[in-house]
């Protein structure tokens, strides 16, 4: 099925990520959801023997990620690239870190139903701006925030996505409500990985 839609763009603060612990602050709406880009880097490395191709081996490199938003508050921006904020005003600052997040959404498709995404891990990179004048027809300036996710330490899962027309997913009134592996999650169906 072809995606049609993008809406009910969420982030959430990564606390803890250990081999031991997963914990994450409640998600947060982040709206205006224009485009999303999910690029993953695939590192290959082909062996060759007997005069062919004998084995190629892949591995999963960053995962790049663009969000284009209607708008991007400077409260939302401040805690996605951990700046400041005082009297109201945005204060970044070379010393600025940007916490771990994740991203989740969720994409009409065209047969109706939502595929619902968390991109599990990652880290936003200072945004790029661009100011223009004011001209006889009108050029809108959207928001653009660069991303890069990786495996999380504690499972190693960077991704999850569920189709809502599946019968084995019952989890869409609560997808963005906790982030999925969440250590304080209230379900208990999560099993953690080695």
């Amino acid at each position: 099925m072809a995606q049609v839609g993008l809406n009910d763009l969420h982030f959430a603060l990564l606390e803890e990520d250990t081999k031991e612990t997963l914990t994450y602050a409640p998600p947060e709406d982040l709206v205006g959801a224009i485009n999303a880009t999910i690029n993953p880097t695939v590192n290959t490395q082909e062996i060759y023997a007997d005069d062919q191709l004998w084995e190629s081996i892949s591995a999963l490199g960053k995962i790049d990620v663009e969000i284009e938003t209607a708008d991007l508050p400077l409260k939302v921006r401040a805690k996605i690239l951990g700046n400041k904020i005082v009297d109201g005003v945005l204060i970044e600052n070379k010393a600025d870190v940007p916490p771990h997040i994740a991203l989740g959404f969720k994409s009409l498709k065209s047969n109706g139903t939502y595929r619902y995404v968390w991109l599990l891990k990652g880290v936003a990179q200072s945004m790029a701006e661009d100011y223009s004048t004011k001209k006889d027809s009108v050029e809108h300036k959207m928001p653009k925030l660069k991303l890069t996710f990786m495996p999380r330490l504690y499972d190693g899962e960077w991704k999850r996505t569920a189709d809502e027309e599946s019968t084995d997913f019952q989890g869409a009134q609560v997808w963005f409500v906790n982030v999925p592996g969440d250590d304080s999650e209230t379900e208990g169906d999560e099993t953690h990985g080695d």
